[in-house]
């Protein structure tokens, strides 16, 4: 494979990463990102030639000119900014920069002429408060409630455009919520699993832990599923069409506080933070991921015990080496 990636120093990239390094070894990956170098270890990576690139995605030319040298027949897009939660702190940087990154790689695409699949990665935010009933279905229609989410409609509105007419080789997913190690401590479950292992690390009995609505129903993915869903659509998707990365199962996060609390063996509860709650909130999101399995083969693997399990373990890791160089 012979792969362009944005967002290399990405939570999800660092997963495609590893599986790509396994299942098709001597792969060339060219890897975009804009201003910290991945933290990864590519000695870990031996299968895989990977070339690192900096800049940002609203720089055109430079874009162009990185396509022009690495002439892949993939482009993964993974970049963007992805937080619900900042894009209510700042929406015009959520939406013109998240639109403008996407608008930029298919016109790169497209004036080059260059043959490759392009697969845009978008979120179940494009969903919103939709009126349909669950599980949520491709062809449902958008109802978006938060400027991210206005951000990846307009991105999987372009897609439609740039594939049927300059048919360009596009396929558009609306990932659900994915967790698993690594994750950034911004993102709801690994926020839940680092304070719980600090707190225990620090001798608690009891750990409280600050949340907003813990009310809410999720659909929660491992990342390591959902980069294997990736891997297929990049080869199996149908041009155009829009797929959902999900596992089918709807999580209330007082659930997900239990099941943190039963791993780590102590008694965990929430404490509101009034700051954590947002102007609108999507109470239940719960997708279906018939489309993609029916086409792809695709399905989730990894349950969600497994993968708090590996989150606990990935938070004790950096903790206690943080805890050493103190």
């Amino acid at each position: 494979m012979k792969i362009l990636i944005t967002g290399i120093a990405g939570f999800a990239a660092r997963h495609f990463l590893d599986y790509l390094n396994v299942i098709e070894p001597g792969s060339e990956v060219a890897g975009i990102y804009h201003e910290t170098l991945p933290e990864f270890d590519v000695k870990k990576l031996g299968n895989l030639t990977i070339t690192f690139y900096q800049l940002s995605l609203l720089e055109k030319d430079k874009f162009a000119a990185v396509l022009q040298e690495c002439k892949p027949a993939f482009i993964l897009h993974l970049a963007g900014k992805s937080s619900v939660a900042n894009s209510w702190k700042d929406p015009s940087g959520s939406i013109t920069d998240n639109t403008n990154f996407f608008l930029n790689i298919v016109e790169s695409v497209r004036v080059l002429n260059w043959p490759c699949r392009i697969l845009s990665v978008g979120s179940t935010e494009e969903y919103g408060n939709a009126n349909a009933g669950l599980p949520l279905k491709e062809t449902d229609c958008p109802e978006p409630a938060s400027p991210y989410g206005v951000a990846r409609v307009l991105q999987q509105k372009l897609v439609a455009i740039y594939a049927n007419s300059y048919k360009l080789d596009i396929v558009h997913t609306r990932s659900f919520n994915h967790i698993g190690p690594n994750q950034k401590p911004e993102y709801v479950i690994a926020s839940f699993a680092k304070q719980v292992v600090q707190q225990d690390m620090e001798g608690k009995k009891e750990i409280i832990l600050k949340t907003g609505d813990v009310n809410v129903v999720r659909d929660f993915s491992d990342v390591r599923d959902v980069v294997k869903a990736y891997y297929q659509l990049l080869y199996k998707g149908r041009k155009g069409q829009t797929y959902n990365v999900c596992s089918g199962n709807g999580y209330v996060l007082k659930d997900i506080i239990q099941l943190l609390a039963k791993k780590i063996g102590k008694p965990v509860h929430d404490s509101i933070d009034e700051e954590k709650f947002r102007p609108a909130e999507n109470k239940t999101i719960l997708g279906s991921f018939e489309k993609i399995n029916k086409e792809t083969g695709w399905k989730p693997e990894i349950s969600i015990e497994k993968s708090i399990e590996d989150i606990i373990e990935y938070w004790r890791g950096i903790l206690s080496d943080i805890a050493k160089k103190q």
